[in-house]
């Protein structure tokens, strides 16, 4: 008896051992450079949307179609098209007067893209309607999304770990920056451009105080991770897990 005793506990010990070596194993593989790439390629990391407005401080709007129907989006009230029309908003207006990216037409007025702007709009998001893509003609009114900024992370400064009801987790810490596009780059390079829009000064305004980024400045975050199925995952969504809300002890881990 002692000795089916004695072979039971050391079933028993061998499996705790197993258990302890497989979680600080985990632990040991949290690799930060993964970690980094999971964080850059997140969309959670990519949206732009800041302030208490939830401003876009990274995509420029602006507004294609009939000019009756889009006009109060360039921030005019005027009956007709012509090109002070569009200063209401000064980086479409830059688009327009310097880039060659927009076109005016008459009967019926239009704000359309011309050739060069249907070039450089691939790499825009076109919105006809909430929630839908534009189909490749273009409609009565439709929304650019014109990238002059993405955000660009810099490092992780720390990583803090722990378990919570089983389930283990890392919280880590980066740093970013705002960096801008060679489309951003082009319009930053202007002290100021013509703009009839709030915020002007006797009818110019700086690229940089449009959208509210600062170049200079480099801002702190942090990402929650979870160890499950084997792997390191990020928590984007931390409805899915409690673990984002959950109190606990946690240890520095570089």
């Amino acid at each position: 008896m002692r000795r089916n005793d004695n072979k039971i506990c050391s079933i028993l010990l061998s499996a705790a051992l197993c258990a302890l070596s497989g979680s600080a194993r985990a632990q040991q593989e949290f690799d930060q450079e993964k970690a980094a790439k999971a964080i850059a390629d997140s969309e959670t990391f990519k949206d732009c949307h800041a302030g208490i407005d939830n401003w876009d401080a990274c995509n420029s709007h602006i507004y294609t179609g009939r000019w009756s129907n889009i006009a109060e989006y360039w921030g005019n009230s005027t009956a007709h098209l012509e090109p002070e029309s569009l200063k209401g908003n000064p980086v479409g207006y830059w688009l327009y007067k310097e880039k060659g990216y927009l076109q005016l037409s008459t009967s019926p007025e239009m704000l359309t893209l011309s050739d060069k702007g249907k070039t450089a709009s691939k790499d825009w998001e076109r919105v006809t309607a909430p929630g839908r893509q534009a189909d490749r003609t273009q409609n009565p009114f439709e929304r650019w999304e014109v990238p002059l900024a993405t955000k660009k992370l810099v490092r992780i400064t720390g990583v803090l770990r722990g378990q919570q009801m089983g389930v283990q987790f890392a919280e880590v810490h980066y740093t970013w920056i705002y960096s801008l596009t060679p489309l951003g780059t082009e319009l930053f390079k202007n002290q100021s451009i013509p703009s009839t829009g709030r915020g002007n000064r006797g009818g110019w305004i700086a690229p940089r105080e449009l959208n509210g980024i600062d170049l200079n400045k480099t801002y702190d975050s942090k990402a929650e991770f979870f160890f499950h199925n084997g792997a390191w995952r990020l928590q984007e969504n931390c409805n899915q897990l409690d673990i984002c809300r959950l109190q606990r002890s946690v240890h520095s881990s570089v």
